[in-house]
């Protein structure tokens, strides 16, 4: 059931946008997107565990990306894009219940890819695919309906004999209900990413008492470690790997065959391009050289090749932004536009899925942030806190970031590659599942208590396959994932 709240929202970013056509396409795929089946919830089960267990979800991370956006790359008819922005009267209806934690260093360096001006800014349609997240992710996360007077209802028994508590839930709303003081939220610091999570809290708390008495604090301070492409990165190995990874015979060798398809498709948005359209730079592997203050007649000539066409990511950006809208210039066909999709994305998998930059670019958040939550609710757990009650540590973390956010993730876990680019809206889970066998006495099933976490993309699961792993998992013991976590990459000799 749709609240009154969420369809409120709806309705006025429905009403102000006046959504039509491919942008309708757009929210319904994110809203399908974000659709799960159970079974797919709890496959893989029977692969790690061989006898009957009962299986409790004990923590959930989501890290998601934004909604819809307009183009980062300025392009002209500024006064289009600002209209396709959300209201303010709407965005401070949505923050109302939020409050934001700001890095306030003078020193703070703005990322290029927050866009200027009316760029690279969430959409009102993008403002309703996050509420439609959110209300998606609390079916998931929630179960609704229990009766004490029959266990049976909220648990399910799959047919390997696993009993699910909660049929898979992490919440159960008549025993330990989702609260704000329950959940952990993070956001990198560009706009688009905090309306995002704003609107997807709306979604996940329906019900505007919950919020209004509790607001929920946006941890908006850790951008450089929730994104694989800080600027300027991390550490200068990150730079130089970046651009000797780029500069490999067979990533050469497929560039040159799609250059023509990256001219012919400069050439046709050329028009649209504002005027500092090639001055934006952002994108593993694909920031310009000439940011690196080299001064030699080859960078030179380099930066001049650079600016005759744009960078893959803005490519891929500009034409997705434009088809949404039904705005793509005659000359680039939905089929262009697909092989631009696919290639960039192919480029930043060929680049993070190698070791080194995967732990460089992304094990901070891997292993500081994700890894090491799980850590402190096992901890919270084997100290007694009863997994239903407990509120010291978060049972839910929700992390509102970037298509390269999802990506860095991917490879820094060692996961199976998506069919598809992260769309707006596509959601990263990961869960926390606690494992007691059902069999034997009771202090024993105590001693062999395991702690599995499993992973997906919006709502399918993705199998791991680490380096010296001999089979993909379809779950991974906490201990085992921890450890590769903190050695796969962990030195520039591998």
């Amino acid at each position: 059931m749709i609240s009154f709240r969420s369809f409120h929202i709806r309705a006025l970013v429905a009403a102000k946008s006046g959504t039509s056509g491919s942008a309708a396409a757009t929210a319904a795929t994110a809203t399908s997107a974000t659709s799960s089946s159970s079974s797919a919830v709890v496959s893989g089960v029977s692969h790690i565990l061989k006898t009957p267990h009962e299986l409790r979800v004990v923590q959930v991370q989501i890290v998601h990306r934004h909604g819809d956006r307009t183009p980062i790359t300025p392009l002209l008819n500024e006064s289009y894009w600002a209209s396709e922005l959300v209201p303010d009267e709407l965005s401070q209806r949505v923050a109302s219940s939020t409050t934001i934690l700001r890095d306030d260093s003078p020193h703070k360096i703005l990322h290029l890819a927050g866009g200027r001006g009316p760029f690279g800014k969430l959409t009102q349609l993008g403002l309703l695919q996050m509420v439609q997240v959110g209300t998606e992710l609390r079916e998931q996360l929630v179960l609704e309906e229990h009766r004490h007077d029959d266990a049976t209802i909220s648990h399910t028994i799959d047919e390997h004999g696993h009993v699910h508590w909660n049929r898979g839930r992490l919440f159960c709303a008549a025993t330990n209900p989702l609260h704000p003081s329950k959940i952990k939220v993070m956001s990198t610091d560009f706009p688009r990413t905090i309306q995002s999570v704003q609107g997807t809290l709306v979604g996940l708390f329906p019900d505007p008492a919950d919020t209004i008495a509790t607001p929920i604090t946006v941890d908006a301070r850790h951008t450089n470690h929730l994104i694989p492409d800080p600027q300027p990165r991390q550490s200068v190995e990150q730079e130089e790997l970046e651009r000797s990874l780029g500069s490999r015979p067979h990533l050469r060798a497929v560039e040159t065959t799609m250059k023509d398809l990256a001219m012919q498709t400069t050439q046709s948005l050329r028009h649209l391009l504002g005027d500092d359209a090639f001055a934006v730079s952002f994108g593993v592997g694909e920031e310009n050289d000439d940011k690196n203050g080299t001064t030699t007649t080859t960078t030179t000539k380099r930066t001049k090749e650079l600016k005759k066409k744009l960078s893959w990511a803005q490519l891929s950006e500009i034409t997705k932004c434009l088809q949404t809208r039904d705005m793509l210039p005659a000359s680039i066909t939905p089929e262009m536009q697909q092989a631009i999709s696919k290639h960039t994305a192919w480029r930043w998998f060929e680049n993070l899925r190698h070791p080194r930059l995967a732990f460089l670019s992304m094990n901070t958040m891997a292993k500081t942030m994700i890894v090491q939550a799980m850590h402190d609710r096992i901890e919270e757990l084997a100290g007694g806190g009863e997994s239903s009650t407990s509120d010291d540590v978060p049972l839910l973390y929700l992390y509102s970031a970037h298509d390269s956010t999802l990506i860095g993730l991917l490879c820094a876990f060692r996961l199976e590659q998506p069919a598809e680019w992260p769309e707006y809206g596509s959601y990263f889970k990961v869960e926390l599942i606690e494992a007691k066998p059902l069999t034997g006495d009771d202090e024993g099933a105590a001693a062999a208590v395991q702690y599995l976490v499993r992973f997906s993309l919006n709502g399918e699961v993705l199998r791991c396959k680490w380096e010296d792993c001999d089979e993909a998992l379809h779950m991974i013991p906490v201990d085992l994932l921890s450890h590769y976590v903190s050695t796969k990459g962990a030195t520039s000799l591998e």
